[in-house]
């Protein structure tokens, strides 16, 4: 499998990586556990090592599923993962952003238990909070990997003015855009 360099401090992933949103969210049921476990194990063995997830996935249960598929894995793959949806009595809320420091925090907290990891390899801001500014949100995550819990940072569905912000408090990995196989309208 041939690889590609994120970022420029040294994050390297397979050029294929394995978005895992489907399994447990969005596209109809949830699929079987033990198939998908096998699927994810099934993608490493063939050289895939970048997996991306998301707290909101479920929510919750997809990075419990990816934890549980990737623990013996660890040091061998890159997982990322997601922040900011903010969420009442279990549900996700439709698109109601919450990246407050606070939320933040409690946020990583969360998903390092869930995928078995004692750091995140990269962790992405889901959707910009026009409530936090975005200086504000990297300052954060600056401290969380000053702390050791995050190791690579990102910004999904960011305009280039929020990214030109964001990257001059803390230097970006990645940027996810929508445009997609599954998403051409952008």
């Amino acid at each position: 499998m041939k690889t590609r360099k994120l970022g420029n401090r040294g994050l390297e992933v397979s050029a294929i990586g394995l978005g895992c949103m489907g399994m447990s969210h969005a596209y109809g049921p949830v699929a079987n556990k033990e198939e998908m476990i096998k699927l994810i194990r099934s993608a490493v063995e063939r050289g895939v090592t970048f997996f991306d997830t998301a707290e909101v996935y479920g929510p919750y249960i997809n990075e419990e599923l990816v934890g549980e598929a990737l623990e013996s894995y660890k040091g061998k793959v890159v997982i990322a993962t997601k922040f900011g949806v903010t969420f009442e009595h279990g549900q996700s809320v439709d698109l109601l952003m919450d990246s407050t420091p606070e939320n933040i925090r409690k946020s990583i907290e969360g998903s390092l238990k869930r995928l078995r990891v004692d750091s995140i390899d990269l962790y992405y801001q889901h959707r910009v909070d026009p409530n936090v500014p975005i200086e504000e949100v990297a300052e954060t995550i600056k401290k969380l990997i000053q702390e050791g819990k995050v190791k690579y940072w990102g910004l999904s569905e960011a305009s280039v003015d929020v990214i030109r912000k964001a990257h001059a408090v803390l230097p970006l990995t990645a940027v996810q855009s929508e445009y997609s196989m599954m998403w051409r309208k952008p």
